[in-house]
């Protein structure tokens, strides 16, 4: 199997995701992380908008296959690696979970960054961020796991929209601790079980002692008030 290539920012970000997806199922990827705009916008993007109009980050290269869009990534990867779903009812519960979950994170993007307008100076970040981590968004997603009762979000083994609720729990986590905050998954129980289940899986073990769990979460370049 040729090696893959992943592309996405030097920043957990997006990236984080679909590198954790890869390091669990123990594929060989060539993990390309830019620290700058030049690197991306000078050097590959122009290569691969040659096989894709819509190249940008994150990008997934499978061969002659240019894969953009996180979503599309992960629905690529999880049908190659089979991990969409055991059936057509555990696919649907995958992809309902896949969109819930970026709307999480499309509200901490508006949180930490002050060129979305939401919070414009640091007064704002931090008076918005000790409400974020005092009612965080997981409500759904602990209702989901009462009401399945599954060990993760659609069945037994780990699908792709795992990896994307377990890394917005730890940087809500992390969100809290940088604000003094109690753990949010205390307010989580049957989320706090998925992260501590997810975090301990034997094939994760080398992502997360590695320089890129290290990374920040979103990106300094782009002023983020939490990295």
């Amino acid at each position: 199997m040729a090696t893959l290539e992943f592309g996405y920012w030097k920043i957990r970000g997006l990236g984080a995701v679909c590198r954790m997806i890869l390091e669990y199922k123990e594929v060989q990827f060539e993990d390309k992380q830019y620290a700058d705009g030049d690197a991306w916008f000078k050097g590959r993007k122009p290569e691969l908008l040659a096989k894709n109009p819509l190249a940008n980050l994150p990008y997934l290269v499978d061969g002659d296959k240019v894969v953009c869009q996180t979503n599309s990534i992960m629905n690529y990867l999880g049908e190659k690696f089979k991990m969409c779903g055991t059936d057509e009812e555990a696919k649907l519960k995958n992809n309902q979970l896949l969109c819930e979950i970026y709307d999480v994170r499309n509200g901490m993007i508006d949180l930490v960054y002050p060129f979305k307008q939401v919070t414009r100076n640091k007064e704002e970040f931090e008076a918005l961020a000790i409400k974020k981590v005092e009612d965080p968004p997981f409500a759904k997603f602990e209702a989901w796991l009462n009401f399945y009762k599954t060990d993760f979000f659609c069945g037994a083994e780990p699908v792709t929209c795992d990896f994307h609720i377990w890394e917005m729990l730890d940087q809500h986590e992390m969100l809290a601790k940088k604000m003094g905050k109690p753990s949010i998954l205390d307010k989580f129980p049957k989320c706090h079980e998925f992260y501590k289940r997810f975090r301990a899986l034997p094939t994760l073990q080398k992502y997360f002692a590695s320089d890129s769990y290290k990374l920040d979460v979103n990106n300094q370049l782009g002023g983020a008030w939490f990295y």
